[in-house]
């Protein structure tokens, strides 16, 4: 498929956000749904059923809404004052505020609250709002309403809303109306702890050599699962955008390459906080145009954002297979990623 005749194509946009579309339409061309327009207050809706039938949170009625109304204000104002500032014109040609997300601010920020009231008690509460939270913000992409940086600026002015919100209550109401049973868990990567992980990775492949020249975006799931501590086997399923030419010329096509690699993994944490990954992959890759191994190593280095997510960034070498007489493409890879840690 063409780039340049993709609606709303454009040029003076990064790469990252065109080829990412591009990926979207070469795998779902005619997909539109409207469930993202529920899912994103499906985390509230949760928070306030738990806390209806008595299952104990942090805060009282009282400050909860206080909390969750400062947070809203905080996220709507940064919201629309981006939006229209910006004026970036939606994928689907509809309309000038596509930047930044406003369903994925929103469901970030009620997955932020959801968190805060009810994370304490078990990670898992916090896992499945921000699943949900991010099932959400890759709809608005699937759905071609937004551009994947639009959602991710929408994931960090929800979820930073809502802690500044949260911040802004605990000021005023300092030990009043919250849980006597409540505990504030502080992050800290323990060395002799085994960590399963799980998460998502948005990143650009830079492809290199004589016939191939360009680049495109990555996205995917990964997931370490740990044998000893530091230490275990990791896995990786994605796609990536590869020019089928030269790259970002207007002319230029582009098919999607679906790769699924598992390998090994060692860290090191520093800092009680942050640590410095190793990654191994091998495993196999297909695209309309060629198929074979493909293999790859990474170095990540992360911070615990929360007792249990971590964001990292990375970089590292992949080779990809390639048609015609080489046997692979030569890649350097960068990127970020958000994993939940347990």
């Amino acid at each position: 498929m063409l780039l340049n005749v993709l609606p709303g194509y454009s040029q003076t946009l990064p790469s990252f956000d065109n080829t990412i579309r591009a990926m979207r339409y070469n795998a779902v061309p005619r997909l539109y749904y409207s469930v993202d327009d529920y899912t994103q207050y499906a985390p509230f809706a949760v928070t306030l059923g738990l806390k209806a039938f008595g299952y104990e949170s942090r805060s009282s009625w009282g400050r909860m809404f206080v909390s969750d109304a400062f947070s809203a204000a905080i996220m709507t104002a940064a919201v629309n004052g981006i939006k229209y500032t910006v004026g970036r014109p939606r994928p689907d040609g509809t309309s000038y505020n596509s930047f930044p997300s406003g369903h994925t601010a929103t469901s970030f920020m009620l997955a932020t609250m959801m968190h805060k009231e009810y994370g304490w008690k078990s990670p898992w509460f916090s896992f499945g709002a921000y699943a949900v939270a991010a099932g959400t913000g890759i709809s608005r992409i699937i759905n071609d309403r937004h551009y994947a940086t639009d959602v991710i600026a929408g994931a960090i002015i929800g979820t930073a809303a809502t802690h500044l919100g949260y911040f802004i209550a605990d000021k005023i109401f300092r030990d009043r109306h919250i849980s006597p049973s409540y505990e504030v868990l502080r992050p800290y990567i323990d060395p002799g702890k085994k960590y399963y992980e799980l998460g998502l990775y948005f990143g650009y492949r830079f492809l290199f050599g004589e016939d191939v020249i360009g680049g495109g975006g990555i996205a995917g799931i990964q997931a370490n699962i740990p044998v000893v501590p530091g230490a275990g086997i990791c896995t990786r399923i994605g796609t990536g955008s590869i020019p089928s030419g030269f790259y970002p010329k207007p002319s230029a096509s582009s098919h999607n390459l679906y790769n699924f690699m598992a390998g090994g993994y060692w860290s090191i944490p520093f800092l009680r906080i942050m640590e410095f990954e190793a990654k191994a992959y091998i495993g196999g890759a297909v695209s309309e145009h060629a198929s074979g191994f493909d293999f790859a190593a990474e170095a990540h280095v992360g911070i615990l954002s929360g007792q249990n997510f971590k964001i990292k960034a990375f970089a590292g070498y992949e080779a990809i297979p390639q048609p015609g007489r080489k046997l692979f493409s030569h890649t350097a890879i960068v990127g970020g990623s958000c994993s939940f840690a347990w």
